[in-house]
C-alpha cells in the first residue's frame, strides 16, 4: 500500500505499534518459523527475489526481504514506528478521520486503510491458577528469548501451524516435551530443497525463468479445490492418511494423531519433522484437557500434574475476530465492533458501509486460497481505484452502498455451502456465530478480476 501510494504521489502516514516493517514476520522470531506458502509466490510482483535461499523461506529471511523492499521505495520516511493506533472516528461534517494514537496524540486523515491483518491478536486460553505456576508462560509469537529452553522440561499448548514448526526446532534441545493436543491435524510431507547458486544465477540473469517458476506455483493455487465431497479433496486426505501410517507405527498413537475430517477443515500443514518428534522417546503427546495450572506445572482432567519448566502457548490467534485491537465509528456514530458482533463482513473485503474513506487489507474473507500477498496486492489496487475515482469527482467522501454489501456477502456465504471449512471441525475460519469470516469461497485470480476497478456503480460519493 505505501509503494503504491508513494508511486501515485500522495502524502501519508504508516502507524505502526513495532519498532519496523515486517508484521507478522517481525512478531514470529520462535525457532523454527518459516512460510508455509513457496517463497517465489510469498513475494510482490514488483519486488521479485532471485535469491531465495529454498523454497519455504525462513523468518529472518522473509523479514530482510521485507525490509529491503521498504527501503528500497523509501518508505522509511513515512513510517511512524512505536506508535500504536488506538481508535479512529469520522466526521460526517468535516468528512475527515480522526485518528487517536494510544499515547494520546491525534491527528486528522482523508483516508485511514487498515492493515494490522487478522493474525496480530494471539489466543492466550484462560487456564486457571496460572498465578501459581513457578515456570514462565509466553505465546508462540512472543518469544521468550531471554533464556534458552536447553534442558527443560517443556509444555506446548495447541498443535497448529506455528507449533508444527518449533515443537521439531526445540526437540532437540528439551529435557522433556509434553505436546497437548485438543484436535488432531493432518500433515502432509513438505518438500522444502535449497535453490543452488546456479539456479539463483538464472533467475537473475534470466528474470523471466523466475516469472515462469512464480506463475506455475500460482496455478497451483489456483487449481486447489475446497469442496468437502471433491476428489482432490479426498486424495489429499488419503496422501495424509498415507503419510501418517508410514511415519508413526504406534496404532495408540496413530490413533490420537487421526483427525475425523477431511483435508482442509483446518489450515493444511506440511512438515516433514512433525511425526519423528511425536515419535522419539522424550516427547509425549498428550490428548487429554487441560484443567489448571499447579505451581509444578499443569494438571490435566484426567488428575495427572505434569511438571513444567516451561509453557508454550501455540494457540494461534483470534483471526475471526477482525480489527479487535482497533476503535472505529463511523457515520452516525456507528461502531465496527458492534456492527461485527455477529461476524465481519466488507465489500470484496476491503470496504464497509457506514464507514466513508476506510479500507481494510486483508479484510474479512479474503483469506485461504493463494498467497496473501497476492491478494493483498489486488486490493491495493481496488484501493489506488477508488482515490483515482475521489480525484476525478471531485467528491470528498466514498461509501460502499449497504445493499451492495449484502448481496455480495449473502452471495459469499451462499458460496460456503459444502466446501471443507463447515466440514466436522473447529477452526478459526468462523466466528462463534458459525458463519465463516475469513475465507474466500473464489480463487485469487477471480478476486483480482472483481477488484481490477471500482464501480461508481456500488457506491455513494459525497
Amino acid at each position: 500500500m505505501g509503494v503504491a501510494l508513494k508511486r501515485a504521489g500522495y502524502e501519508f502516514t504508516i502507524f505502526d505499534g513495532a519498532d519496523g516493517f515486517g508484521g507478522t514476520w517481525r512478531h514470529n522470531t520462535y525457532p523454527g518459523a518459516a512460510c508455509d506458502v513457496p517463497s517465489h509466490l510469498y513475494s510482490f510482483s514488483f519486488a521479485l527475489n532471485p535469491r531465495w535461499s529454498k523454497t519455504y523461506a525462513t523468518q529472518p529471511e522473509i523479514l530482510a526481504y521485507l525490509e529491503g523492499v521498504a527501503r528500497h521505495h523509501g518508505l522509511d520516511e513515512h513510517l511512524r514506528a512505536g506508535t500504536r493506533v488506538g481508535s479512529a472516528a469520522w466526521s460526517d461534517e468535516r468528512q475527515s478521520w480522526t485518528v487517536t494514537t494510544a499515547s494520546g496524540s491525534v491527528e486528522t486523515f482523508d483516508v485511514i486503510v487498515t492493515a494490522v491483518g487478522m493474525l496480530d491478536i494471539p489466543n492466550i486460553p484462560h487456564i486457571p491458577g496460572i498465578e501459581r505456576f513457578r515456570g514462565r508462560v509466553f505465546h508462540s509469537s512472543r518469544w521468550d528469548h531471554s533464556r534458552s529452553v536447553t534442558g527443560e522440561r517443556v509444555g506446548s499448548i495447541g498443535t497448529g501451524a506455528s507449533a508444527i514448526q518449533y515443537v521439531p526446532a526445540i526437540a532437540r534441545d528439551v529435557l522433556s516435551l509434553t505436546v497437548f493436543q485438543r484436535t488432531p491435524i493432518w500433515v502432509s510431507p513438505r518438500f522444502d530443497e535449497p535453490f543452488t547458486d546456479e539456479q539463483m544465477r538464472t533467475f537473475t540473469d534470466q528474470p523471466e525463468q523466475m516469472q515462469a517458476l512464480r506463475d506455475y506455483i500460482w496455478q497451483q493455487y489456483e487449481d486447489a479445490s475446497f469442496d468437502a465431497g471433491d476428489e482432490q479433496t479426498r486424495k489429499a486426505t488419503e496422501l495424509a492418511r498415507s503419510y501418517l501410517h508410514r511415519k508413526v507405527h504406534d496404532p495408540d498413537l496413530r490413533a490420537k494423531l487421526t483427525p475425523a475430517y477431511p483435508v482442509g477443515c483446518k489450515r493444511p500443514l506440511l512438515s516433514r519433522d512433525w511425526f519423528p518428534t511425536l515419535t522419539a522417546p522424550h516427547v509425549r503427546l498428550v490428548t487429554v484437557g487441560v484443567s489448571e495450572y499447579t505451581e509444578a506445572g499443569l494438571l490435566t482432567a484426567d488428575g495427572e500434574e505434569h511438571e513444567l519448566d516451561t509453557v508454550i502457548y501455540g494457540t494461534g490467534f483470534t483471526a475471526a475476530d477482525y480489527l479487535s485491537s482497533l476503535s472505529i465509528t463511523g457515520t452516525a456514530g456507528r461502531t465496527l465492533h458492534d456492527e461485527w458482533s455477529d461476524g465481519a463482513e466488507a465489500y470484496l473485503g476491503t470496504t464497509v458501509s457506514g464507514y466513508p474513506n476506510l479500507f481494510t487489507l486483508y479484510g474479512p474473507n479474503t483469506n485461504g486460497v493463494n498467497s496473501i500477498l497476492y491478494i493483498h496486492e489486488a486490493q491495493v489496487r481496488y484501493v489506488m481505484s477508488a482515490l483515482d475515482l475521489l480525484a476525478e469527482s471531485g467528491a470528498r467522501s466514498i461509501d460502499v452502498k449497504a445493499q451492495v454489501q449484502a448481496d455480495y456477502n449473502q452471495r459469499l456465504q451462499d458460496a460456503m455451502h459444502g466446501t471443507v471449512w463447515l466440514a466436522n471441525c473447529n477452526n478459526y475460519y468462523r466466528h462463534p456465530s458459525g458463519k465463516v469470516v475469513t475465507q474466500l469461497p473464489y480463487s485469487g485470480g477471480e478476486f483480482a478480476r472483481r477488484t481490477q476497478r471500482v464501480d461508481p456503480a456500488d457506491y455513494d460519493l459525497t
